[in-house]
């Protein structure tokens, strides 16, 4: 079978599928490990102690016991046995990401599996006019009331295709059935479910209200449904489960809608739910969204910032809306997105608000929207004695795992003053912190061990100085773009790129040239794709976990000063072996010549 694997497939799959949830799937047990990462048993070698390690925002594993890593299309290879073709098929399978197949047969499935898709998409479309029409022509029912109590006008119902299941067991069957939908794929639109123990189906939507759930092309996939009626035995909202067409981790609710205000604000306003990002709209502030009743994901932040790069978190002001806004800044950190939180007075949700203030109390909420790190101070109290040494140490390190994700060099400088200022330390101090977890995440002793011992491992193995001085160079070179065109002056290319160059030496030489060519943005991609072809602990542990600098011009020009030296000494070396063999007095002088222009 001939699969049509291009870069731009590639790269879906390996975004679409969590790395984490893939390893556990294989029977990894992983721990949550500091900030956003896990940590298990590695599956490769024997071990007691965890050293296995999975960074989900960096799509990247890493073993520091036995030196395995990549993405997850190498794990799933190294794991399952398979060959690159066979484990992307299965991995696209399980992310829903269609593969273009070229033989006949081939084609014809692929035809059959995008058809069976678009069915999907039809019944979404055409259940959600369904329950949107029967709203409006039963404005006294129990939604209709709902929704006149909330201020909500017929006409924003309509707008945002918000709907009401009819009650009743058998309504949406007979009515998909009646448009031609078999049972089954009702039930695999999520429209139907089936009871595990006997296998009938029932109606999970019926009698709630329901909103029109849509991908970021605009086309219906599922629903969220709230219910109308305060029953213990009742979840207050149901989801469309999960199916090929409606990942619910992946889906923002009103991103159709917003994505023109989002680029004429420059920001997105990020709700809790529906109705709060309906508010916003009808307020004039077309850039609110939602996530779908769940915490807010890595993925919905991937996707929002392909918009903007500014986000205002719009959550409650309790102790759960607090946790919220802390676990949303860590999926944003990494994506270099500035982040303030909305504050409400009195604590109303912005619903209220807009019912009770209108447009302009809405407007004043947002330009008086607070930095996140006000929301990180207002924490620790709570959290850490700050009265004491101890607690205001403990403090620092909860601060350092926030500030340890951002990875633009200017933005952590503005963040560590910030930090430092808010916990009452010096900024050297909190430097401390973050180089210590660096350290303490990436194992990388070589970077720990004082130098007497350092020169003692030189002369076991004078090649390990090198290893150190390229590994500090490519994590530079990955954290700042100016660094890495810098050392395109500094590294000849063919000391990166010949015959006997090793990975990392050829990994820092596509740094340099994506630097060099406008993309240095898709050097994390470019670099995944060359993992799977040369295989590299060094690489991999790089990527899967780069350190943090206190002084990165320091580290550099130490770093390159290491690599001329060894460098030196490895032609030196050559030289004075070629000297012992049997040269001609003219070449033993040339040799002493270019042996003393090293010194």
């Amino acid at each position: 079978m001939s699969l049509n694997l291009s870069k731009e497939i590639i790269e879906e799959i390996r975004e679409r599928c969590d790395i984490a949830e893939v390893i556990s799937g294989c029977g990894v047990q992983l721990k949550r490990s500091g900030a956003g990462s896990f940590i298990g048993l590695c599956p490769f070698h024997q071990e007691k102690t965890p050293s296995f390690t999975v960074n989900p925002a960096k799509r990247m594993f890493y073993c520091f016991g036995c030196g395995k890593g990549g993405d997850v299309f190498r794990f799933f290879m190294d794991h399952q046995n398979l060959d690159f073709v066979n484990a992307a098929k299965i991995l696209a399978d399980r992310c829903g990401v269609v593969i273009p197949e070229e033989s006949e047969r081939d084609a014809a499935a692929s035809q059959a599996r995008a058809g069976a898709r678009e069915r999907l998409y039809a019944i979404n479309e055409e259940f959600s006019r369904f329950f949107c029409r029967y709203l409006a022509d039963n404005p006294h029912s129990p939604g209709g009331e709902y929704l006149a109590r909330r201020g909500i006008p017929m006409e924003v119902a309509q707008k945002f295709r918000i709907g009401l299941a009819p009650a009743g067991n058998t309504v949406c069957r007979d009515y998909g059935r009646h448009l031609g939908f078999s049972e089954e794929e009702l039930v695999t639109s999520g429209v139907l479910q089936r009871f595990e123990d006997t296998g009938k189906t029932y109606e999970p939507f019926q009698g709630r209200l329901t909103f029109t759930i849509e991908n970021e092309q605009g086309k219906a996939v599922g629903f969220s449904a709230r219910t109308l009626e305060a029953h213990p035995d009742r979840r207050k909202y149901v989801n469309t489960p999960e199916t090929p067409v409606f990942h619910k981790g992946s889906l923002i609710y009103a991103l159709p809608f917003a994505r023109q205000g989002i680029g004429r604000a420059k920001k997105a306003v990020i709700c809790e739910g529906q109705l709060d990002a309906i508010a916003f709209h009808r307020a004039g502030f077309d850039f609110a969204v939602a996530p779908l009743g769940t915490a807010f994901t890595a993925e919905q932040a991937k996707i929002l910032r392909r918009y903007t790069g500014h986000i205002v978190l719009a959550f409650d002001a309790d102790n759960a809306g607090q946790n919220a806004v802390l676990k949303a800044a860590k999926l944003l950190l990494p994506l270099s997105m500035e982040l303030k939180v909305l504050r409400i007075p009195g604590g109303k949700d912005p619903d209220e608000l807009y019912a009770h203030g209108g447009a302009e109390a809405l407007g004043s909420a947002l330009e008086s929207a607070i930095p996140w790190m006000d929301v990180l101070k207002e924490n620790l109290p709570g959290r850490f004695d700050m009265t004491s040494p101890v607690g205001r140490g403990e403090a620092a390190a909860f601060v350092a795992e926030f500030l340890h994700l951002v990875p633009n060099r200017v933005e952590l400088e503005v963040y560590v003053s910030t930090g430092a200022a808010m916990l009452g330390i010096s900024e050297a101090a909190l430097w401390e912190q973050l180089e210590k977890l660096s350290l303490s995440e990436r194992r990388r002793q070589e970077f720990a061990k004082p130098a007497p011992r350092m020169q003692s491992v030189q002369q076991k193995n004078p090649q390990l100085p090198t290893k150190a001085a390229l590994s500090t160079l490519l994590t530079l070179a990955l954290a700042s773009e100016d660094i890495a065109r810098k050392l395109s002056e500094e590294l000849p290319a063919e000391e990166l790129a010949g015959e006997n160059a090793s990975p990392a030496e050829q990994a820092l030489n596509l740094v340099i040239n994506a630097a060099l060519n406008g993309e240095f943005e898709q050097t994390s991609s470019m670099l995944q794709d060359f993992l799977l072809e040369h295989p590299s602990p060094e690489v991999s542990r790089i990527l899967a976990a780069p350190v943090s600098y206190s002084s990165p011009e320091r580290a550099l020009s130490d770093a390159l000063d290491e690599l001329r030296r060894m460098r030196g000494l490895a032609r030196r070396q050559k030289l004075l072996a070629a000297l012992a063999a049997n040269a001609s007095p003219e070449e033993r002088m040339k040799l002493l010549a270019q042996i003393g222009g090293l010194s």
